[in-house]
């Protein structure tokens, strides 16, 4: 029956229930305090969500009356929780307090939206509870209360204007212990024609979605792990059919949740052009203005994506072999993210590194040592992205666990997703 209702939260998580609650009004009507803001009680309320298991949770609500004519207006909302019901203080403001005298009693969710329905991260509504309620590895209850509530607020510059909370809907979780640490970077997913009609179908991620690349010496966000991932290679192109399709060239890229209505597709199916679903209508593959060399970038902290042309020198290796601790060093092929016969220039490894073991390796030619990259200063320092140097640099290392291992020879990036 646990499953059952898990299964319900998640499937409301990630189905986009209603059209956008926040179109543009011509008119820019004057905007009025709400005094009403119902949050919908979901079916699942009634049973418990086992959050270690679970994706996300599914909420719904209806728009605040911001204007005396309830028109459409731009508002965002944000999900907040608390296992009192109190919101008095947010886990947020009691960090940035170097008094230490404010105790949370609340968190505030990464992910705004401009939607009238969200997928609630699990994970994040289990991390605020383990760090509100400070629980330590081993004294986590089977079951906890918890409330859920949104605020509404117009965003305007770094002004929330007009902010109002609806009410709150508690709901019976069973939580699970988690370390808090700095969040793990957003990754985001190539898949499409471009990648050997790799469309995802088993959200396989090194199988059927390949991950873009941690830009090197770039400082994530700690809490959320948002900031910008990148992808540079050769693309075909070619021209859309009826279903804004592209046989060969078209592609998609997908966030780790694996829901086609919040992707990257085209613009209204227009060449070179990428925009993020978010709920919308689908506005067909990704394909470049022309074949050539690009290099796409994603800011994930607001979901904005753009292709730029690559004119930056460009070697053509053939094949990248890694080599490492793991196959005595010697050459073992990695695999092309274009589809096999395209000029291609990023490569992927799948490595499993048996537990209480270590791996050494480095990226290299086929057949030499001549050309060879490894990074830093330090022979099997664990690193999960950076820019590789030629010569004289160390090899990489990876404890125990399963890793999608990603290597750029334009770039030189290298970049590690563990599974």
């Amino acid at each position: 029956m646990k499953n059952k209702y898990m299964m319900g939260a998640l499937l409301l998580g990630i189905i986009s229930l209603f059209a956008s609650c926040s179109d543009d009004n011509d008119s820019n009507p004057t905007l009025i305090q709400p005094t009403e803001f119902t949050l919908n009680t979901p079916e699942y309320a009634n049973s418990t969500i086992d959050l270690e298991h679970s994706t996300g949770l599914g909420l719904t609500w209806s728009q605040p009356k911001y204007t005396a004519d309830n028109a459409p207006i731009n508002a965002t909302y944000e999900v907040q929780v608390s296992p009192t019901n109190t919101f008095t203080v947010s886990t947020d403001e009691a960090a940035a307090d170097e008094s230490g005298e404010k105790v949370p009693d609340y968190a505030a969710l990464s992910n705004t939206t401009e939607k009238c329905n969200v997928s609630a991260s699990a994970e994040e509504i289990d991390k605020a509870l383990v760090k509100i309620l400070k629980w330590t590895e081993g004294n986590v209850p089977a079951t906890q209360e918890v409330y859920v509530r949104v605020n509404a607020f117009v965003q305007e510059g770094t002004s929330r204007l007009n902010p109002v909370a609806s009410n709150s809907v508690k709901l019976n979780v069973n939580p699970y212990y988690i370390e808090l640490k700095d969040a793990v970077p957003t990754m985001w997913y190539l898949v499409g024609n471009m990648f050997g009609a790799k469309w995802a179908g088993n959200k396989s991620i090194g199988e059927d979605a390949l991950p873009m690349f941690l830009k090197p010496n770039f400082s994530y966000d700690k809490k959320t792990g948002a900031g910008e991932i990148e992808y540079t290679n050769y693309f075909l192109t070619g021209d859309y059919n009826d279903n804004a399709e592209c046989d060969g060239a078209g592609f998609k890229i997908m966030p780790s949740s694996f829901n086609w209505d919040y992707s990257m597709n085209a613009n209204g199916a227009t060449k070179g052009t990428i925009v993020n679903r978010n709920g919308g209508s689908d506005g067909g593959h990704i394909v470049a203005p022309e074949a050539g060399y690009y290099t796409i970038t994603i800011n994930t902290a607001d979901n904005t994506a753009k292709m730029e042309k690559y004119e930056g020198a460009v070697n053509n290796y053939g094949t990248i072999q890694i080599a490492g601790s793991f196959n005595d060093w010697g050459d073992t092929p990695m695999l092309p993210y274009n589809t096999e016969g395209v000029e291609n220039h990023a490569w992927y490894y799948v490595m499993d590194v048996a537990a209480g073991e270590t791996v050494q390796f480095k990226f290299k030619i086929a057949g030499s040592w001549d050309t060879a990259w490894g990074y830093g200063a330090t022979d099997g320092a664990v690193n999960m992205y950076g820019k590789c140097g030629t010569g004289g640099n160390s090899n990489l290392g990876l404890e125990e666990g399963k890793y999608v291992i990603s290597f750029n020879d334009i770039t030189g990036s290298f970049s590690i997703v563990k599974l």
